[in-house]
């Protein structure tokens, strides 16, 4: 395979790198779920964030018109400490209902483990590995699809991280993808980072944002 045939499959490779269902949804990841039988995460473990403020409901933008398809299978909120709910497989991926809804304009937030417990690779194993314009698509069971092109990938310290500029509105459509990183401690059941990616709305003729992607 020539260089430019092997760019071109590089490229197409990651513009379906998330893939995984929630409610009434897929986010496309590519070789997310791997073999072994190894992971630390559990019922325990918080991809999410703990003690935030559930930020006011974005405003709807202009668009296609958002679908009205109903949740179905998977959505959390925050819990009675303040502490985003997690989900408890190594295969789903949380919507969480205090953010935007896909379609409907402001910010989708989502989290998944990274592994799990006695399965090892989980949903966002394969995050870390996404790039500045790499293509997340959100599919919804009645056939829409939103495509967001990723515009900033950061890794937090699970402690002081900036939880409401994270969950919080944004001007734009976007996605934010939330997932665990750093060391994890045996102790606690949880890791010690928190790696977070942002994808901004884009139609299918147009180019990704252009924003600065954090190594």
């Amino acid at each position: 395979m020539d260089r430019n045939k092997l760019s071109a499959a590089l490229i197409g490779l990651g513009s379906i790198l998330i893939v995984c269902s929630i409610v009434l949804m897929t986010l496309v990841l590519t070789g997310v779920i791997g073999g072994g039988t190894s992971g630390n995460s559990d019922l325990r473990t918080v991809p999410g964030f703990g003690r935030i403020e559930k930020p006011a409901p974005p405003a709807a933008v202009t668009g296609p018109p958002p679908s009205e398809a109903p949740i179905a299978r998977l959505v959390r909120g925050v819990d009675g400490a303040g502490v985003m709910e997690s989900p408890d497989n190594a295969y789903d991926t949380a919507w969480y209902d205090f953010s935007a809804r896909p379609g409907f304009g402001g910010n989708a937030v989502f989290s998944g483990h990274v592994d799990y417990i006695r399965v090892g690779q989980a949903v966002f194993w394969d995050l870390k590995d996404l790039q500045q314009g790499d293509v997340i698509e959100v599919r919804l069971n009645d056939g829409t699809t939103y495509k967001y092109a990723v515009s900033f990938k950061q890794q937090f310290d699970a402690e002081t991280a900036p939880v409401s500029d994270i969950v919080g509105p944004t001007p734009n459509e976007t996605v934010t993808l939330i997932t665990c990183g750093g060391t994890f401690s045996s102790a606690t059941g949880q890791y010690d980072k928190r790696l977070v990616v942002r994808a901004e709305r884009v139609a299918d003729t147009l180019p990704p944002p252009s924003g600065a992607i954090a190594p």
